[in-house]
């Protein structure tokens, strides 16, 4: 395998002008220099298109959208511009360390079994809407991770995902029936058969802002994302262990939403997704202590 192949960037922007530039300029300062960016404007109507033209790489390919499409969609239709043999995403609003790119092929280039790696991935810091760093995602995992994805929970951001190209697309992409759910679906495909390697640096830096999805949606994420664990426990047929992390984790995921909803006065929503889930409340005094003490370790 080729220890330096080409790296294909994909980019999806709609509207995504407030951090774009120090996004961009992330990927344009890698060290590992073998790259293409595919940048996919899903019709943006702010300074996007002109803040990513201002930048005179021929590496960058720029895409209007000829229709707005959703978010999966959008990165479907980036992926299958792409060039290289390995594909990632680094969202607008995210930026990576300079080495990201060379720790994970120099990381790779040192594997027994890289061959059969579809994935490669980097540890996270959270950072705020001024860039500085607030908090670490401390797990991460390598070799055969994806039962460890359903029982850990997803902790692999997508913006820190490098994936194999061919087996990204053997899987069938992105799943454009999902809007909140798709990153950990694809993370599960890839890892199914295959293995994955976590450099040892925190060289993904996730933005925490008023516009993420898991502030601004709270039920609709949280709902989905109940619904395609449900779904791929029976389509999988997992082993009773996982069956029981996927009730614990939604279990979890169902005192956080509560929590949110209660905390931005959605009591509508609140009480709408205690009455489609009440199951997952039998644990919510475990679970409730456990957000309090957490909250008490951070302050």
């Amino acid at each position: 395998m080729n220890n330096s192949p080409l790296i294909t960037i994909i980019m999806n922007c709609y509207n995504s002008d407030e951090y774009l530039k120090i996004a961009i300029q992330s990927a344009i300062d890698q060290t590992y220099t073998n790259w293409e960016l595919i940048f996919w404007d899903n019709q943006s109507t702010d300074e996007s298109a002109s803040i990513l033209n201002s930048y005179k790489d021929d590496r960058i390919k720029y895409f209007y959208a000829p229709t707005h499409t959703p978010l999966g969609e959008a990165r479907n239709l980036a992926i299958d511009k792409a060039s290289g043999s390995w594909v990632c995403i680094l969202d607008c609003d995210d930026i990576w360390h300079k080495d990201k790119l060379k720790l994970s092929f120099d990381l790779l280039s040192s594997y027994e079994k890289k061959s059969e790696v579809s994935l490669i991935y980097s540890k996270t810091k959270y950072i705020d809407s001024k860039g500085d760093v607030f908090g670490i995602f401390k797990k991460h995992y390598s070799g055969r991770i994806h039962d460890l994805l359903i029982t850990e929970g997803d902790f692999v951001f997508i913006s820190s995902a490098i994936f194999r190209t061919d087996i990204l697309k053997k899987v069938g992409k992105i799943d454009v029936n999902l809007h909140y759910a798709e990153d950990y679906d694809i993370l599960l495909k890839v890892t199914k058969d295959y293995y994955a390697l976590c450099t040892d640096e925190f060289h993904t830096y996730y933005r925490v802002h008023r516009n993420n999805l898991t502030n601004t949606k709270v039920y609709e994420y949280d709902v989905e994302n109940f619904e395609f664990l449900n779904k791929y426990v029976k389509e999988n047929n997992l082993r009773f262990n996982l069956k029981k992390a996927v009730f614990l984790e939604n279990s979890k995921r169902m005192i956080a939403s509560i929590i949110k909803l209660f905390m931005k006065k959605d009591f509508q929503n609140l009480f709408k997704i205690i009455k489609e889930y009440p199951q997952y409340l039998l644990l919510s005094p475990y679970y409730l202590l456990y957000f309090i003490v957490r909250k008490f370790k951070k302050d």
